[in-house]
């Protein structure tokens, strides 16, 4: 799709859509995520809540599109640096450190409300018209694939097995969830023992990732 075959009206959501999580970035910044109210994003954007929620049916859909466009944007690096295999996957959890030390509540926050809900939680998508505006300057951008956290590491796994990086396992699933687990846990221990959240992180995925 050519820059020129997306609508005014998509552009203008996209801008408004990529705008509202700019302001969400900025505030998370100095205030964890229970402590920021939809008014207080919708009085910085100039919109009503009803149009908030008409992008984000609720206040924890903003989250995962945050952490959808956190994916996308990591895996257009990667590939624009020709960043494979094991490597990718360290540098996938490097930004990940990255992500919990500047955002620790959304990590927090998302953990806590995929425990308590009782429905699978489906991300909010990227269109089109918001790829071009993250990427206006890179061909063929609105047709690259947007990965959740978990396939974006499933994804350079598989890469690693092709490559022979991983000759001990090849079960990819059951290497992911090792991951997810040892990802998730790892956030948990260095929240309750007041521990550097980055560093804990990376070095049990190390730990994990020698034993592939």
């Amino acid at each position: 799709m050519a820059t020129d075959e997306i609508s005014l009206r998509e552009r203008k959501s996209a801008k408004l859509k990529l705008l509202i999580l700019s302001i969400a970035k900025t505030m998370l910044r100095q205030q964890s995520f229970q402590d920021i109210h939809v008014t207080d994003i919708c009085q910085k954007a100039d919109i009503s809540k009803v149009t908030f929620f008409r992008y984000f049916p609720q206040k924890e859909d903003l989250l995962l599109y945050f952490m959808r466009v956190w994916a996308f944007e990591l895996n257009i690096e990667l590939q624009r640096n020709d960043i494979k295999g094991l490597r990718a996957v360290k540098q996938i959890y490097d930004r990940y450190g990255d992500l919990c030390e500047n955002y620790n509540s959304v990590i927090l926050h998302l953990i806590k409300y995929h425990a308590v809900s009782p429905l699978v939680l489906k991300p909010i998508s990227i269109k089109k018209a918001e790829k071009h505006l993250l990427f206006p300057n890179l061909e063929g951008v609105q047709q690259m694939e947007v990965l959740a956290f978990d396939k974006l590491l499933e994804k350079y796994l598989l890469d690693a097995i092709f490559q022979t990086e991983i000759t001990r396992s090849s079960d990819v699933s059951e290497m992911v969830n090792l991951l997810l687990t040892t990802t998730y846990g790892s956030i948990l221990v260095a929240k309750m023992k007041q521990l550097p959240v980055k560093a804990i992180v990376k070095k049990n995925i190390n730990a994990v990732l020698e034993t592939f």
